[in-house]
């Protein structure tokens, strides 16, 4: 898809996401990292507008990632798919056997005959 300036932004989702990923990986510099500095939380909020700044270049491409409704809803229509009986579709063990042919027959064979001595 070509690049269209109409196309609209989710700023609420990429906001969110970024403050999620922003609280989680600031508690993971503050509780399990040691030795961190201001300058690694200075790098998260950094990498964090990257990421925002990214996605808003994806979203005016015409990118939409699927939300979670959107996937348990697709899910869910597979499953009611799959639970459904097909009746088109044949299997090889439910084909009937076709009419025997002079080649396919059930009776004796086409190999030739011995000569009797």
């Amino acid at each position: 898809m070509a690049w269209d300036s109409s196309r609209p932004v989710p700023w609420n989702r990429l906001l969110k996401e970024a403050a999620i990923f922003l609280v989680i990986g600031g508690a993971l510099f503050t509780f399990v990292i040691k030795n961190t500095n201001v300058g690694s939380y200075v790098g998260l909020l950094i990498g964090m507008a990257i990421y925002v700044g990214f996605s808003v270049i994806l979203a005016k491409f015409g990118y939409t990632r699927e939300t979670m409704k959107q996937a348990r809803a697709r899910q869910a229509a597979a499953r009611a798919q799959q639970s459904q009986p097909r009746a088109t579709a044949t299997s090889p063990m439910n084909r009937p056997k076709p009419a025997p042919t002079k080649r396919t027959s059930s009776g004796p064979s086409n190999r030739p005959k011995s000569k009797k001595r």
